[in-house]
């Protein structure tokens, strides 16, 4: 009688484990959640993600929408809910509408400060980065940021002229051997290090470097791009699970993600104190001059390792990597991608300098002023941008309260991620959309067409 009795209580205990797994496995934050892969404890559904596409998960979660027949997945990435969303209508309403302005508090962006607070632009939310975003955006924007200003073109075109010269006559400098080998054969991105940091540089601090000092921009170039290249979309599996770190810090990546932020950080914080040395308030040469008179204004702290903060060191430092970083690796990486695909189109090279020749010649190098009398060439950008997404999935999103998306409920905290790589390549939006096709955004008569380009290679802002 109480062996039968023990084991219909084991057998129950059983039955309510399993119910349980089974509710846990099958969980949806809300009744009209979209529809999507199942969870399992500490990852939620990443481990599907990577068993359909561990190197690209952008195509894994392309690969979702046409096993559920949806275009907005909803999912679990650790233990947030997650909708991911490829149509191009419903990521312009996600750029736009202010319900999907949070961002994801992600260990991923943690990791980037010294004491894993929440800082910078591009990771935060909240008043505080409305404060700091309003005032890095318009402080930038007064030294050139966003804006045609003749000193910006200046230090391109003495970038270009510098990039010219090692291409020509070879590596004059220590730190320039290893961009080209014996063959004359340049590594690319890392060939474009120097070039758009030092336009960044000028803002930050009203200097630019000259190139036998430019050792330290290849640096920090090859940080970034290594940072860039050792993360995925979605933030890894360590944003979800960043006590992962103490038990695997070399397979989750975190010993080499946060070895390269520190390393770049440090660059930042030492052209800081160096405009801090010669700080005159009545003499505001640059946006870090801008922000220490902030930061003395407010009576800011050096840190708080709060992840509420001001006008303070950690926050100038972070928010400046956000806007050093792109410039870094960003637009290097998308000019190596752009270079790859021209490689194999020696039609659209030939006709590109045509259209140079023609309208610039050959004893200057093409400025700003010439941008309407080169439409193939502009075209030719768009269309590169559009093929080769740089940030697949962009920069992940999250929902400040309770709404809804193509009829689906997605509850406060969702994770929100924009499939970018997906929609510039919607057939309906792009007949042939991964053949390169610049005349696609010309018009009949060859003037470029912005009505034609739908494309969004990086976000709304």
């Amino acid at each position: 009688m109480i062996s039968s009795i023990s084991e219909l209580i084991i057998a129950a205990f059983v039955a309510l484990i399993v119910s349980f797994v089974i509710r846990y496995i099958r969980y949806r934050p809300s009744d009209r959640f979209p529809p999507g892969p199942p969870r399992v404890p500490l990852l939620g559904s990443y481990p599907f993600l990577l068993a359909l596409n561990y190197r690209h998960l952008h195509r894994a979660a392309a690969r979702l929408s046409e096993l559920y027949r949806s275009n907005v997945i909803g999912l679990h990435l650790g233990p947030l809910p997650a909708v991911i969303v490829n149509d191009h209508t419903l990521v312009r309403q996600v750029l736009q509408r202010s319900e999907f302005d949070g961002r994801p508090d992600l260990f991923l962006a943690r990791l980037r400060d010294e004491r894993y607070a929440r800082r910078g632009i591009f990771f935060t939310d909240g008043e505080s980065w409305r404060e700091q975003r309003k005032f890095f955006l318009k402080t930038l924007h007064e030294y050139g940021f966003g804006r045609r200003n003749d000193t910006v073109e200046q230090d391109l075109e003495s970038g270009l002229t510098e990039l010219i010269s090692l291409l020509k006559e070879g590596p004059q400098y220590e730190h320039e051997k290893s961009l080209l080998n014996e063959a004359g054969y340049a590594r690319c991105p890392q060939l474009f290090f120097a070039l758009f940091s030092n336009v960044i540089l000028r803002m930050l601090t009203a200097s630019r470097l000259e190139r036998e000092d430019q050792a330290v921009l290849f640096d920090v170039g090859a940080n970034s791009l290594a940072f860039h290249r050792q993360g995925d979309d979605y933030g890894l599996a360590l944003s979800y699970v960043p006590w992962i770190r103490y038990i695997l810090p070399g397979f989750s990546r975190y010993r080499v993600l946060r070895e390269v932020n520190q390393k770049a950080n440090a660059v930042i914080r030492s052209l800081a104190e160096q405009c801090e040395k010669t700080y005159n308030e009545a003499d505001i040469r640059c946006f870090i001059d801008a922000y220490l008179r902030e930061i003395k204004r407010t009576g800011g702290n050096i840190t708080t390792g709060s992840d509420c903060f001001g006008f303070e060191y950690d926050q100038l430092v972070i928010g400046c990597a956000d806007f050093l970083v792109p410039a870094f690796s960003a637009i290097p990486a998308k000019l190596g991608l752009i270079l790859q695909r021209l490689v194999t189109q020696p039609a659209t090279v030939t006709r590109m300098q045509s259209e140079i020749e023609q309208s610039v010649g050959q004893a200057r190098l093409p400025r700003v002023d010439d941008r309407t009398n080169l439409p193939f060439c502009e075209a030719v950008i768009r269309e590169a941008l559009r093929i080769d997404t740089l940030v697949p999935s962009g920069i992940p999103h999250v929902t400040t309260q309770d709404t809804e998306l193509a009829g689906y409920q997605l509850p406060k905290g969702t994770l929100v991620i924009n499939g970018l790589d997906y929609i510039n390549h919607q057939e309906d939006i792009f007949p042939q959309p991964h053949e390169f096709q610049p005349e696609r955004f010309l018009d009949a008569d060859g003037k470029l067409s912005l009505e034609q380009d739908k494309s969004i290679p990086f976000g709304a802002g």
